[in-house]
């Protein structure tokens, strides 16, 4: 429960229904934390959702490579067909069928395709979770449902500010290129002696700047998609208010994004681990009565995995939106 000079009070804006808070002191980054695990424990069920998103995201990454094999398998096919029964030349015919342009062009846009509307699922995911999680945030103590009206009108305006993000990350990814390539030009052309000091610092430096670049464009983007799904704000205001946010304060956000982070890690290396030793047990077993519980293991790390991305989200948005006064 918030103090009472911290509590928020909630009001809908326009047919959006976007949340709004008003009178939410910034958090220290324990009490984001805590506000972000007391968000996610009363909106735990919103890792059902995160599950089949998860998996049809999964399985739109299958049809470009199935194409792909599907492809290779009828050009050697053909070789064989033909008479051909040398190894050489029959990856050779699978090689022109996966070449022929044709099939470059299929295989590409099923890349695309399955890159956009994966890209669409986690936006519409977060577009219904975010204000779900924000009801809670802001202090209600009978949070509205809030899922299926933030999906059918807050999807566009978070799908502008996340594609806006998404730029925002391209660019930032481009400057931590530049920046390591100058790194390792100036590593390999550097003095001898004393004078191989300053390369080294320089090199250590730019390569320094351009891991706190990333980082800084990714918390800057998650925090812009919580300012817009729970302020509604703007694609490039929310961006630039979350950008400002993580600049005034970024041990805040970078101490929250790192101890979820490693969390999750821990969390999906203890399952990976659990899953080994099943399937250790059951060795020599029927494959009936391994699948069984090698997919209770996934299904169980997946979920830990997913509670723990509504956590890093619910805790970002905390310090991205309360006031900062």
């Amino acid at each position: 429960m918030l103090p009472p000079r911290g509590r928020a009070r909630l009001r809908s804006t326009g047919p959006a229904g976007t949340a709004t808070f008003r009178g939410v002191a910034a958090p220290s980054t324990f009490q984001a934390l805590t506000r972000g695990a007391h968000a996610t424990g009363r909106s735990a069920w919103l890792v059902a959702p995160a599950l089949i998103v998860s998996l049809l995201r999964a399985a739109l990454a299958w049809p470009a490579p199935l194409f792909a094999v599907a492809v290779a398998r009828l050009g050697i096919l053909d070789r064989v067909a033909a008479g051909v029964a040398s190894g050489p030349a029959v990856l050779d015919g699978a090689l022109a069928a996966l070449t022929a342009p044709r099939t470059i062009c299929v295989i590409a846009g099923l890349w695309a395709a399955g890159l956009l509307t994966s890209a669409a699922l986690r936006v519409a995911f977060l577009s219904g979770a975010l204000p779900t999680l924000g009801e809670v945030l802001a202090g209600r103590v009978a949070p509205r449902p809030r899922f299926a009206e933030g999906l059918a009108f807050g999807f566009a305006p978070l799908l502008g500010t996340a594609l806006l993000g998404f730029i925002f990350e391209l660019a930032a990814q481009a400057v931590a290129s530049g920046a390591v390539l100058t790194a390792a030009f100036v590593a390999l052309h550097r003095p001898g002696g004393f004078e191989a000091i300053w390369p080294a610092l320089l090199g250590a430096s730019t390569l320094v700047l351009a891991v706190v670049l990333l980082l800084v464009a990714s918390l800057s983007t998650d925090a812009a998609l919580a300012r817009t799904a729970l302020l509604g704000e703007r694609a490039v205001r929310a961006l630039g208010h979350a950008l400002c946010r993580v600049l005034a304060r970024p041990g805040a956000f970078f101490f929250a994004a790192l101890a979820l982070g490693v969390a999750s890690v821990a969390v999906v290396g203890s399952a990976k681990a659990f899953e080994a030793a099943v399937l250790g047990l059951g060795e020599g077993a029927p494959l009936l009565l391994v699948v069984g519980p090698r997919l209770m293991v996934a299904t169980l790390g997946a979920g830990l995995s997913a509670l723990l991305e509504l956590w890093r989200l619910a805790s970002i948005a905390a310090l991205a939106c309360a006031d900062e006064a």
